[in-house]
Parts: structure tokens; sequence; C-alpha cells
């Protein structure tokens, strides 16, 4: 009898569950999604395979992402109708066979008990995370307000938290902390796990730059900052470029799609950028003195001297070597999902074979040229959408363009945002998701298509906006 109460009363909570998720799609969709994407960390460490028995927190997630996609009130229909989207999902369907047929059982030779278990089971999110892209396509083609005021709040929450915990000797989230350079006492602090925390930077530059009316403007500057802060009492390098990146995208295409004067970007970008930096003096002003050596370490890397420190970059000296070895070996189909002994050269250490800071020459290894040419067509056919959406919103440009598509913008600068730091400035991180989960790429993916697709929606019977109506900032703000 006990047992059948606890089962009734699952079945009433799971059912009042679901109506809840059915009643409120959106909401419960961008909940779910950020949380999949771990903003503090948290389910990364305590909620790991190990400790649950192989069962990861995504593996309950993930597919609670796909459970507001089905509500009622949710348009399934379409999605075949915009070419870009058809084209980016060919791409990743193709990959796909390609990375669980060929990768994973062909080229490695191994039995199918092994396949299932240390392939499909081992490797499952990496593998089958590229269907994150349909459901954040069908949602955002919905609606995007809730996505940013929902990464907005979080953010700013966690990112208080962090560092109430780092200044008060609190133990809330799990933090990263070790020296930067051995012996020095300068520390580096950072969550395990920020999801799309960084991507407030870009948007809050947006915000700023454009005045966007927001109804959480204030939190949104709060959020920017604390995770300005983090990113630079990180001392990472590959973050600190990712930085660079992001403000340089902004920077670039108000320049060039929004004709924004030089003189008012340079103003304004000097104003945003100092509001920052008082922020990181306010709570962690030695490291200012820090971040700028760490700007000195990765000069001295991209021109290939030692770093200040005086060591040079070991991972350029035996993981790369180790690399083109598998390569030489096996170029075009690679090794395969796993790595037989006799590409294992006793040259190197096992830990030279890891692939987490060095895809590109990883990746080739393990997926060879043919391999690598498969997921080439996944960027191939997201690089073709970005052109295809610059040269559409470039000449419509006007105030009235920017007040009716205000949200749709805000999804393409975080995205290309994205794009422009995987493509252009940390190449050597391309291809990383392969063998990770797929979800984040193909998030953006997913939000850049959805914002063209409402724009071109909305515009497709209309002609173009006269060069007289184009948004000039400079000339907004002499009349104001």
């Amino acid at each position: 009898m006990p047992g059948l109460l606890v089962v009734t009363l699952l079945v009433l909570l799971s059912a009042f569950f679901v109506w809840m998720v059915f009643r409120w799609p959106d909401f419960f969709f961008w909940l779910f999604l950020i949380l999949l994407l771990d903003p503090t960390g948290y389910f990364t460490i305590y909620f790991d395979k190990e400790s649950w028995g192989g069962i990861f927190y995504q593996d309950l997630l993930f597919p609670l992402v796909f459970l507001p996609v089905l509500s009622p009130k949710v348009d399934k229909s379409g999605i075949w109708k915009d070419k870009f989207f058809k084209a980016v999902l060919i791409a990743e369907t193709v990959f796909f066979f390609y990375h669980l047929i060929v990768y994973g059982y062909i080229v490695p030779q191994n039995n199918f008990n092994d396949y299932v278990r240390y392939f499909l089971i081992r490797w499952r999110m990496s593998i089958f995370g590229w269907f994150i892209l349909i459901p954040v396509y069908i949602m955002a083609k919905r609606k995007m307000s809730v996505f940013v005021d929902i990464l907005v709040v979080v953010t700013a929450v966690v990112f208080t938290i962090f560092f109430i915990q780092l200044l008060a000797g609190l133990d809330i989230f799990p933090i990263m902390q070790f020296e930067r350079y051995k012996g020095s006492g300068i520390m580096r602090y950072s969550l395990f796990s920020t999801g799309l925390a960084d991507y407030t930077i870009p948007l809050a530059l947006f915000v700023f730059l454009l005045n966007i009316p927001y109804k959480y403007k204030k939190l949104l500057y709060i959020a920017a900052a604390l995770v300005f802060v983090s990113i630079i009492i990180s001392l990472t390098k590959s973050v600190y470029v990712s930085l660079f990146a992001y403000i340089f995208t902004v920077f670039f295409l108000m320049f060039k799609l929004f004709h924004y004067p030089v003189p008012t970007l340079f103003r304004r970008g000097i104003f945003f950028s100092s509001i920052l930096v008082v922020s990181l003096l306010i709570t962690f002003p030695q490291y200012l003195d820090y971040s700028i050596r760490l700007g000195q370490d990765i000069y001295l890397f991209l021109t290939g001297n030692p770093y200040t420190s005086g060591v040079k970059e070991a991972r350029l000296e035996n993981q790369v070597p180790a690399h083109l070895g598998i390569i030489r070996q096996s170029p075009f189909f690679g090794a395969g999902a796993d790595v037989a002994d006799k590409y294992i050269s006793l040259k190197y250490e096992k830990s030279d074979y890891e692939i987490s800071d060095l895809p590109v020459t990883g990746h080739l290894a393990y997926f060879g040229i043919v391999g690598i040419l498969v997921y080439i067509m996944f960027y191939v056919q997201i690089i073709k959408a970005m052109r295809k959406l610059y040269l559409f919103i470039k000449p419509k440009i006007s105030k009235e363009f920017l007040a009716a598509n205000r949200m749709e913008l805000a999804m393409v600068f975080i995205s290309f945002a994205f794009f422009f730091k995987t493509l252009i400035f940390r190449p050597n991180y391309l291809f990383k998701e392969i063998t990770y989960d797929r979800f984040t790429i193909n998030f953006f993916a997913g939000v850049m298509l959805a914002a063209f697709y409402r724009m071109r929606e909305k515009y497709k019977n209309s002609e173009t906006e006269t060069p007289a109506d184009i948004l000039n900032p400079g000339e907004h703000e002499e009349k104001k």
C-alpha cells in the first residue's frame, strides 16, 4: 500500500510538473537550457559521472530541454522553410553519422559491446549534443526576450555570490584556485563553469552604445561588470583573448553596420571600459598589474618567446609533436575513438596526447583529414549564414529597424561574438566541441539563425529604408 501511494504521488507530481512546463514553455525552456550549460560549476563538480554511477547531470537536463517544445502552445511546423537552418542541420547530421559510424566504429575496429559501452555511452553528449540545435531554433524563433532576462538575472546572482564567497571566505560554489606562476603567490580564481555568462559583456555593450531600452538594464551592467572582474582574476590567456574578441566584435559591428562615428565609439568605449576597470580596482586592485603581466605573456607566446617567468609553452613542444606523430601514421581517417598503443610513442607522456588545449592538431590526429573536412561543412554553412545575415541587416539599419528588431539584433551581436572568437581569435580551439558537449556552438547557431529568420519574415515584403533613415549616433547626440 505505501508503495502504491508513493507511485501515485510521483505520477501526480510529474503530471503537475509537465502541466507547468506546457503552460509556460518559454520560461522553462530557457531555464533548463541555462542550467544545462551549468552557470555555476556546481553540477560539473558534484553531479559528475563518477559520483552518480555513470549518470551525468546532463542526462536529466538534456531531455528536459526538449519537454517545453512539446507544449501545444509551441509551433513546431515550418523549420524546413528556412534554407539556412536546413543547411546547417544537414551539415551537422552528416557529421553525426560520420562520428557515429566511421570515427566510433569502423576506424578503431572495436567489437560491438565495446563500441556501445566505451563510445556510445561514455561519449554520449559529444555525439548526440548537436540535437540541441533543433529546440533552440524553434524556441528562439518563438521568443528571445525570456532567454535574455533569465541570463541576466542568473548571471548577476551567481557572480554576486561568487565574489561574496571569495571576499568572505565562504564555501558555496566550487572554485578553482591555483598559482598562475609557480612560487609567485599570484593566485587564479574562477568557477569551474560559467555557462553563457561571458556573453553579458557584448550584450551590455550593445545596450549601452545604442541606448537600448531594457527593463533590467542596470542589472545587466552589474552582471557584465562582475563577469569582467571574474575574467581578469582568472588570469587565463584564452579567456583574456575571448574578452578581447567580444569587445572587438561589438565595435566592429557598431562601426560597419550602424555607421557609428569613430570618435563617439571611442568616447563611449573608454567610458564603458573605465566602469569595468573601476569595478576591478574596488574589488581586486592588485589584479590590474597581474593582468598586465598576463597580457605580456600572451604577446610573448604569440611571438614565440618564453613567458615572463622564463618558461616556454610546453604544450607546443610536447603535445603538437605527439599529435603530429599520429597524423603521420594515419593522416586520412585518424586514430579513431580509441587510440591504440600503436599510435602512442614512448617519446611522449600519455598526457601529451590530450586535446583539450590544442583541438586543431588533436582532432586532426583523432578524426583525420577526412573527418575534419566533413565537420568543416558545418562551419562553411555558418559562415555563409553570417555573411547573408550581415548583408541583410546593413542596408536596413535605421532607428525604426533598431526599435523593431532590438532583441534579434542582440542575438546577432552575441552570436557573432561567439563565432568571431571561435573562428578568428582562438583558432587553436577550433573543433573543441567535437569530443566535448556540442551544446554551446549549436546554441549560438540556433539563436543566430532564428534571429535571421524572424527579421526576414518581418521585412520580406518591405522595401529597404532610404539612406536618410540610417542611424547616426553622432547626429542623434547633437540634436539632443
